[in-house]
């Protein structure tokens, strides 16, 4: 089969589908792979245990071990080897795909980078593979991407299409955010605001969300300052003044209940919080916008 790498510009010049040649769930253990490389890319993603990934490409070997929730997308031909110990047994994921010339009106690649610059961006850098740490729900994009494959039996419906697309997406955003942050980049401050960003409608404290990426409070708080130059409780605090100007804005919720949307459980102290950040009460904030229209 004829090589087809990732990066080929035909596929962004003209108009190709995706084209998924295997998917598989796989547990490793005591297991050493020969080197060996694909016609195709290859995304392997760890969903439990721990493994090696060793590539051999022009400027030398590389080796990465990699944890669940890591993954690696290799391009195609690239020559790579897993390794996984005896007392480490590691399950993992694996989709390897190409590209299809356009059926029917089915998302391209080309207007997927088109209208996502972080694709686009990844597509020009050419990088002959990508380690990365999942914060953005790229497993469950993958398991969704799996299901539909099983269930519908093809790779050029619609919602393969789309998700194959979300997933190069999400990977993109993630190595965008990776080189910009460059050494201040750290996978706990990510989950940590993944986290956030999900449950700040509940009354989460700072040993919730230390749970949630397995560390001590005090540690997560010392290294979230660091990178994020603010602390855990400012950035929560932001966020929910946020969400509580765009409800204000485009909702027509009584002003009483936005509270309860936002994991604040007293009213007189949102009130005081929101003018103190925002610099008027939530009743003059929503005078001075457009109401909602219905």
């Amino acid at each position: 089969m004829k090589a087809v790498s990732l990066y080929d510009p035909e596929w962004t010049d003209g108009d190709y589908r995706f084209r998924i040649d295997a998917y598989y769930y796989k547990q490793w253990n005591g297991f050493k792979m020969p080197f060996h490389s694909h016609p195709t890319a290859e995304m392997m993603y760890v969903i439990s245990g721990r493994c090696t990934v060793e590539t051999e490409t022009e400027s030398g070997t590389e080796t990465f071990r990699l944890r669940k929730g890591d993954f690696i997308l290799l391009d195609a031909e690239v020559r790579h080897r897993l390794l996984v110990g005896d007392d480490s047994p590691s399950r993992m994921l694996n989709v390897e795909f190409a590209f299809a010339p356009q059926t029917g009106a089915v998302p391209t690649l080309r207007a997927a980078a088109a209208a996502e610059r972080a694709l686009g961006e990844m597509l020009a850098g050419r990088r002959p593979y990508i380690v990365l740490r999942d914060t953005n729900d790229v497993y469950h994009n993958l398991k969704s991407l799996v299901l539909e494959l099983d269930e519908t039996g093809r790779e050029d419906g619609w919602m393969v299409q789309l998700q194959m697309s979300e997933l190069l997406i999400r990977v993109a955003r993630l190595a965008r955010q990776a080189e910009h942050d460059g050494k201040s980049y750290d996978p706990y401050v990510s989950q940590a605001i993944r986290f956030i960003r999900q449950n700040y409608d509940r009354d989460i404290q700072i040993r919730d969300i230390a749970a949630f990426v397995s560390l001590h409070p005090g540690y997560l708080q010392r290294i979230f300052r660091e990178r994020m130059g603010r602390t855990l409780t400012d950035y929560l605090t932001e966020l929910r003044i946020e969400k509580a100007k765009m409800l204000l804005s485009r909702t027509d919720l009584p002003v009483a209940d936005i509270p309860e949307y936002i994991g604040i459980n007293s009213r007189e102290y949102f009130s005081a919080l929101f003018k103190k950040r925002v610099g008027q009460s939530p009743a003059a904030f929503r005078q001075s916008r457009e109401m909602f229209v219905r």
